[in-house]
């Protein structure tokens, strides 16, 4: 059995031997377009990823993949087009840069080994066994990689395209900042809270958990409509690349949400009441009793 610290040297090693194989790739299909050549070496980085979550029987072996890419993409594409450091580039890279480091290290602080593995990958597999394979590979791993590919799309237009500095570049970046401080804050209130309540079966109702039942997918969400109003201000039109953010936003509100409120509810039906009262993503006004009981008779 492997100790975190060996887990996270393995792991280390393999991200940066899936990256290796990824330049590799952008490298050899020079004449292919850009964004299909970063694209084709994410996948195949990805691919590098799953062979070794067989090896290791951990799908959980993907989950820093989600933080830790964008910003080696988007940092070295920008190398490749040899532009100029413009500080709308500089802006859009820094907060890349914040959501990714924040969410990497609250994964790390949270990765105890390859014994264990996300609840939703294990839940997938004693499901559906024999089809496993194909669940860990589209399901798990490769549709997280191209909806998130799908955000930087915009992202490496913006960075072709000459950005000017713009309104839409400030907004996008405070978005996306704002958006990484809102989940650091909401997973230290969990953590802080599970520490409390260690062994109870107790739904956190504190600080952003009140108004919000997901504020940390909340989070995720922002970053990602912000990193768009970025990509926005050079577009300075709507076009096809809104349906990345939109995409996200759905994954969080249809998959992600009823996968984990659904568990929550086997174990700690009071949550029932919870989610009467506090708004599922945006954090609002709870609802009183009385506007339960006006709702129940409409």
């Amino acid at each position: 059995m492997h100790s975190k610290l060996s887990s996270m040297f393995i792991l280390f090693a393999i991200y940066l031997f899936a990256t290796f194989v990824g330049i590799i790739v952008f490298r050899t299909f020079s004449d292919w377009q850009l964004i299909t050549r970063v694209l084709l070496a994410d996948v195949i980085a990805t691919l590098v990823i799953y062979l070794f979550s067989l090896i290791l029987d951990n799908a959980s072996l993907y989950d820093p993949y989600w933080s830790v890419q964008p910003p080696v993409i988007l940092i070295l594409v920008f190398f490749h087009l040899e532009i100029v450091m413009t500080l709308p580039i500089f802006m859009m890279l820094v907060a890349v840069m914040v959501w990714a480091v924040r969410l990497t290290m609250n994964w790390a602080l949270g990765f105890e080994g390859f014994h264990e593995q996300d609840w939703r990958y294990t839940m997938l597999k004693e499901k559906a066994p024999k089809i496993y394979p194909i669940t860990n590979l589209f399901g798990i791993q490769m549709m997280p990689t191209v909806l998130v590919f799908a955000q930087l799309y915009g992202a490496i237009v913006f960075m072709q395209s000459n950005p000017t500095l713009h309104v839409l570049v400030f907004i996008g970046m405070i978005l996306m900042i704002i958006a990484a401080a809102i989940q650091y804050i909401a997973d230290k209130q969990m953590k802080k809270f599970r520490k409390e309540h260690q062994g109870q079966k107790s739904c956190i109702d504190q600080g952003l958990w009140s108004v919000s039942r997901h504020p940390n997918y909340f989070g995720e969400i922002m970053v990602w409509w912000g990193l768009y109003v970025m990509y926005l201000s050079t577009a300075q039109k709507l076009d096809a690349i809104i349906i990345a953010p939109i995409l996200m936003t759905l994954l969080f509100l249809f998959i992600s949400i009823p996968m984990m409120e659904t568990k929550i509810l086997l174990t700690r039906p009071e949550y029932k009441t919870y989610q009467e009262q506090v708004s599922v993503l945006i954090p609002w006004f709870r609802k009183t009793k009385d506007q339960e009981t006006s709702a129940e008779f409409s």
